[in-house]
């Protein structure tokens, strides 16, 4: 890994949650001019451990090669809607016992990584969700009532770590692209 390069950690989800975020996000862009998810086009997904800087090298790949060979796939539940302040609205994803219990030994084996940092709302802070649109200010209270007309629930698994790097931006919105997925056993 590059040093000086930003790098974020999440569970990327495949089919059909795949194609129902798309849906989502593209949906809010079209109706709501909430284009800022959309042009940031990552996959669905939630965060695992939010941004930190590598010191170079591949000390982190390395750290989640051997998480993923040891770790076998827990089950999560993805659904229902929430929002942090007026700004952020998302799906809901919960860590049942087994992948909460997962994510906490990913965790515990990242801090064993001395120049990791870490920000107030990872770790044991950290509420798991699926953002759909992001900058909604004036336009929450139609974003959050059409998203409710719109709910789904699955049952997916906690089956990766994927990083994701931050690859500069474009009009002002932070571009990033998946440099690694380390699928668990």
């Amino acid at each position: 890994m590059a040093s000086g390069v930003r790098y974020i950690l999440a569970c990327v989800f495949g089919s059909p949650i795949r194609e129902y975020h798309q849906d989502l996000v593209d949906e809010i862009a079209a109706r709501f001019a909430l284009t800022w998810t959309q042009r940031q086009a990552i996959p669905a997904h939630f965060t695992l451990k939010y941004w930190f800087t590598a010191p170079g090298g591949d000390a982190v790949e390395r750290v989640l090669d051997d998480f993923a060979r040891t770790h076998s796939r827990a089950p999560v539940g993805v659904g229902g809607f929430g929002h942090f302040e007026r700004d952020v609205v998302f799906v809901d994803v919960q860590l049942p016992g087994p992948a909460r219990r997962v994510h906490g030994e990913l965790i515990a084996t990242l801090r064993a990584l001395p120049w990791m940092s870490w920000e107030r709302h990872d770790a044991e802070n950290l509420h798991p969700h699926m953002t759909v649109a992001e900058k909604c200010g004036a336009r929450f209270d139609e974003v959050w009532a059409f998203v409710r007309t719109r709910e789904r629930r699955f049952t997916a698994d906690l089956a990766n770590v994927t990083i994701f790097t931050e690859d500069g931006e474009r009009d002002g919105v932070p571009l990033c692209s998946v440099r690694r997925t380390f699928g668990f056993r």
